[in-house]
């Protein structure tokens, strides 16, 4: 095969040989081109806009957050203490269509477990039990959920 090529290469005249030089050069440019510059570039631009949502999902998730910890801290209106807090929770939970994964009565406090619940609804809903019933966050174990914008929630004390 080399032999065939080196005779060809002899019988062609020396301006086929630069043409066929420089063909080969071209090719092989675009070949860099189309097959790794280009690829490379789409990628790096995906990968920057998949940055900027994550950006901006970080500073949503964090002015919700700010609300979150306000929920836990701020004293809502006065309520009877006497309420059964488990009472409480488990129907404002099924009034904002939460589902718990486990519920734990500790005397004057409740322990939830919620395997995944839309961010915005478990806002709302601790915001709920904070104006409406006085029943605050006391303690609170959040991971992200494998779907965008729903949260894992392992440990969660609420309490007068």
């Amino acid at each position: 095969m080399v032999e065939r090529f080196n005779s060809w290469w002899e019988s062609i005249t020396e301006r086929e040989q630069q043409l066929s030089l420089v063909s080969v050069f071209m090719i092989l440019i675009a070949i860099i081109y189309w097959g790794i510059w280009q690829p490379l570039s789409i990628e790096l631009d995906n990968s920057e806009s998949q940055l900027q949502r994550a950006q901006q999902t970080l500073l949503s998730t964090k002015q919700r957050a700010t609300l979150l910890v306000s929920a836990g801290v701020e004293q809502g209106p006065v309520v009877n203490k006497n309420q059964n807090i488990t009472q409480i929770v488990t129907i404002s939970a099924r009034q904002n269509d939460i589902i718990f994964s486990r519920i734990i009565n500790r005397n004057e406090q409740v322990e939830v477990q919620i395997s995944n619940v839309e961010f915005d609804r478990f806002i709302n809903w601790l915001s709920v039990l904070n104006t409406q019933y006085s029943v605050s966050v006391l303690n609170a174990d959040i991971s992200r959920a494998d779907a965008e914008g729903y949260i894992k929630v392992s440990r969660l004390s609420l309490g007068y």
